[in-house]
């Protein structure tokens, strides 16, 4: 488990320093201030303007499919694409034989062809 790059660790060498710099009355005072100090900025409207730009950002490819209206397409992809990477998958582990992925590409293909001249 790492935080900001900071293993276990690392995490209990900066606290042994920080104890020995600062000392235990030290420690509860810094403590303190950096709480405060998380807590302004936490509650800062620039915080709220960084969070929500944050999540505007990560919303913002779904909002696009969404408006264009290719929902559907998306998820036809999705699914078509999972089973390409499970054979891949399967082929690196050892469990498929090359041979066998063209025989079952081939099988797709005429699979498709013959759905695509019935519709």
């Amino acid at each position: 488990m790492e935080f900001l790059g900071i293993g276990p660790l690392e995490l209990i060498f900066i606290v042994i320093i920080a104890v020995i710099v600062l000392g235990p009355k030290g420690m509860v005072k810094a403590a303190s201030e950096a709480g405060k100090f998380i807590r302004k900025v936490v509650r800062s409207p620039i915080w709220r303007d960084v969070v929500d730009t944050s999540r505007e950002i990560r919303e913002f490819p779904r909002k696009i499919v969404r408006e264009a209206g290719i929902e559907k397409d998306i998820d036809d992809l999705r699914k078509s694409t999972r089973g390409t990477f499970e054979e891949i998958d399967r082929f690196h582990r050892g469990s498929v034989n090359p041979a066998d992925i063209e025989i079952i590409d081939k099988e797709e293909r005429e699979k498709g062809e013959n759905e695509s001249e019935s519709s």
